[in-house]
């Protein structure tokens, strides 16, 4: 059996999918051929990175400097004082003023504070249904799971482990599409940016390629120089396949 073939039950190999007369047929492949040992050793050694990497996450910030409010809420809401009469005791009307502001203040304070916990229970709430949408056995409806992905803004681990598990082990090369280019939004992260050029190296899907190709050119990651002159002096490799690799791999030399 030809490495090409070998190589691209890899995902399924290390996934233990297999049947196991595949399985078996992989394992006799790998006693004989180094290229395809090592193709595995690589690709096993970087989904095991995937399990011990740890990006750093943005801080969320929530907390209000309570001071500037208060100033800002004295400012807005405090009552116009009207001066009475010489001899009353100021600081009485003084004292009675603070503690109305202070009690305002706290109150919107606390508002503040409720609304922002709601908001983060709603945010956490939308990103467990997209990572169990993301197991749904329907394809389009994981597609639909990797679209609702983008609405998380900030770098978030799990919703992006998630989706480079997509784009390495979905059997529907149009999930593994969509997983591609819903993670090119987070290509500043450099477990991203290897996804994408192993990603390019092991999958043998033309439309995927062809989408990798263009996230990779887009995003100027020079180290998928190789991998693209591979596909090129491939002869199994597509002629679409290798075109869009002539029309991007300049911008990256």
């Amino acid at each position: 059996m030809k490495c090409t073939k070998i190589q691209e039950q890899f995902s399924q190999y290390v996934a233990h999918s297999l049947s196991e007369v595949a399985n078996s047929e992989v394992q006799a492949h790998l006693k004989t051929c180094a290229v395809c040992t090592k193709e595995l050793e690589e690709l096993t050694s970087f989904l095991a990175m995937l399990d011990s990497e740890k990006m750093q996450e943005p801080s969320t910030n929530l907390r209000t400097n309570f001071k500037e409010m208060l100033a800002s809420e004295i400012k807005k809401n405090a009552p116009k004082v009207i001066p009475l009469a010489p001899k009353q005791d100021w600081k009485s009307y003084l004292k009675v003023a603070a503690s109305i502001v202070i009690v305002v203040g706290a109150f919107l304070f606390g508002k503040h504070q409720a609304d922002v916990t709601k908001i983060a229970q709603v945010q956490e709430q939308n990103k467990e249904k997209v990572l169990a949408l993301l197991e749904n056995t329907s394809a389009s409806k994981r597609i639909l799971a990797v679209a609702n992905a983008e609405e998380f803004n900030k770098k978030d681990t799990k919703i992006i482990e998630a989706l480079i598990n997509r784009l390495f082990f979905d059997k529907n090369a149009n999930v593994r599409s969509a997983a591609a280019e819903t993670l090119s939004k987070f290509s500043s992260e450099t477990i991203v940016r290897d996804a994408f050029i192993k990603a390019l190296e092991t999958d043998e899907n033309a439309s995927v390629q062809i989408e990798l190709i263009q996230i990779l050119a887009k995003i100027q990651e020079k180290r998928a120089i190789e991998s693209m002159q591979n596909l090129l002096n491939n002869e199994e490799t597509p002629k679409y396949v290798k075109q869009q690799v002539e029309l991007n791999l300049p911008s990256l030399l």
